[in-house]
């Protein structure tokens, strides 16, 4: 073969060699890029089509070129941060973290969260936040997630259990004293009680501690943050409330065992005549399938927490943030997903099925659409100006173990309660010094 043979055939198949590799990158540019998204949250939130299920549809039409797959993992209350701490540590947490907002001063401390600052400065919908709530989500000045949902807490009785006993349906009780004589009146037991509350090793557990603490004058920690300040006279009697209603049978010391969420799933159930609770209807409806507004108005009521003779309404607050992990290999993607489920749209949707209180401006004005859904949202709006949160300090969940343990050691009946808020206290003073 002549030398104009070979540079011949060299250039031919080199030029065969080009069109075919314009070919395959041109097959490759048509195909849809994959992405993953991990979606880390309560269960409870996959268990109607708001926020998730619309979220996803929605980030899947504005990104036609992306085909998305999204895990979705639901959890308990503990068992969701002990999950986001272990898959953070092994390199391989969620895209979108459900954030409850007093774990936020820890995750942001660890390095766990990514700095939203400048994206909420272009959302068209963060100026719509409630000042408050909006305030909440920094910290250190920079802020990390915005709200799904907040809540607080209100009384929740069984209308049909007060008739039983001989009490009002429509008159809950107003103070300490009247809970106290009104429990006893509704308790038959072993079949049923007059109030419950939680004494197991939750969080949960205590909020109803610290709702009686702030309605008695008092609080958890000192102003700045520093040393325990609930073992003070005014928590002494807050906790005394409690526990009183243990010695007069009128609640079980059984509370010590299974979930917090027995204790307002058993109000639904029979078992408790009263409670305070967050997700009331939300609550009524998965439990009992196809209970109307009207059923859930006739065989229930909401009314404020019963407050502290001479004392001040107060309530518990809480709820939570969607946040992005720093290990997140997609944090854009993510953010945009979060914008779209914690957006007023589906914030409404959600918050009005689940009976959570929404954190829009837009929505708090909206009223007497959520009265359609749930006939006691008003109670549930009243309640805000009364609610208390916790510290949102990095420290939280080691302080509320100290108290979760001696308020179930009350509940057994092994300490005094000055005696065990002061050794609890004590632990905490230590836990703050460190």
């Amino acid at each position: 073969m002549n030398l104009k043979k070979v540079i011949l055939l060299i250039a031919v198949a080199a030029l065969l060699g080009t069109s075919i590799f314009a070919a395959g990158a041109k097959e490759d540019v048509s195909k849809p890029k994959e992405v993953t998204l991990t979606i880390y949250a309560r269960a409870y939130t996959f268990a109607q089509d708001a926020p998730w299920v619309y979220a996803k549809a929605e980030l899947q039409r504005r990104h036609p070129d992306i085909n998305f797959t999204f895990i979705e993992e639901g959890f308990g209350w503990a068992d969701m941060r002990t999950k986001f701490l272990t898959s953070a540590a092994g390199g391989s947490p969620p895209d979108v973290m459900m954030t409850d907002i007093i774990w936020l001063g820890e995750f942001v401390d660890s390095g766990l969260l990514v700095d939203v600052t400048d994206r909420v400065a272009k959302w068209d919908e963060w100026d719509d936040v409630v000042d408050a709530y909006k305030d909440a989500t920094y910290w250190n000045g920079r802020v990390y997630g915005t709200w799904l949902n907040t809540d607080v807490r209100v009384l929740v009785w069984n209308k049909d259990l007060f008739r039983a006993a001989g009490l009002d349906p429509e008159k809950p009780p107003k103070d300490w004293n009247e809970l106290h004589r009104m429990a006893m009146q509704a308790t038959n037991a072993p079949h049923y009680y007059g109030f419950g509350f939680p004494g197991t090793l939750e969080d949960e557990s205590v909020m109803k501690f610290y709702a009686n603490l702030y309605s008695n004058g008092g609080q958890i920690l000192t102003d700045d943050n520093k040393k325990a300040a609930f073992n003070s006279p005014e928590g002494v009697e807050a906790m005394s409330a409690l526990i009183d209603l243990i010695k007069a049978g009128a609640t079980p010391t059984s509370i010590v065992s299974g979930k917090a969420s027995d204790i307002d799933n058993g109000v639904f159930q029979g078992k408790f005549a009263m409670a305070s609770m967050t997700k009331a209807y939300g609550l009524a409806r998965d439990l009992i399938p196809g209970i109307t507004p009207e059923e859930y108005k006739n065989r229930f009521g909401l009314a404020p927490i019963p407050h502290a003779p001479g004392g001040v309404p107060a309530t518990m607050s809480g709820g939570y943030l969607l946040t992005v992990p720093t290990g997140s290999k997609h944090q854009d993607l993510a953010w945009e997903l979060i914008t779209i489920a914690a957006g007023a749209e589906n914030q409404f949707k959600y918050t009005a099925a689940r009976g959570y209180v929404p954190t829009f401006k837009s929505l708090m004005a909206r009223g007497a659409d959520y009265v359609e859904v749930d006939p006691f949202f008003s109670v549930i709006l009243d309640a805000l100006p009364s609610a208390f949160f916790r510290p949102s300090i990095p420290e939280w969940t080691e302080i509320s173990a100290e108290v979760q343990n001696v308020m179930q050691a009350l509940i057994l009946g092994r300490m005094d309660v000055k005696e065990a808020l002061d050794l609890a206290a004590k632990n905490v003073d230590k836990i703050l010094s460190e």
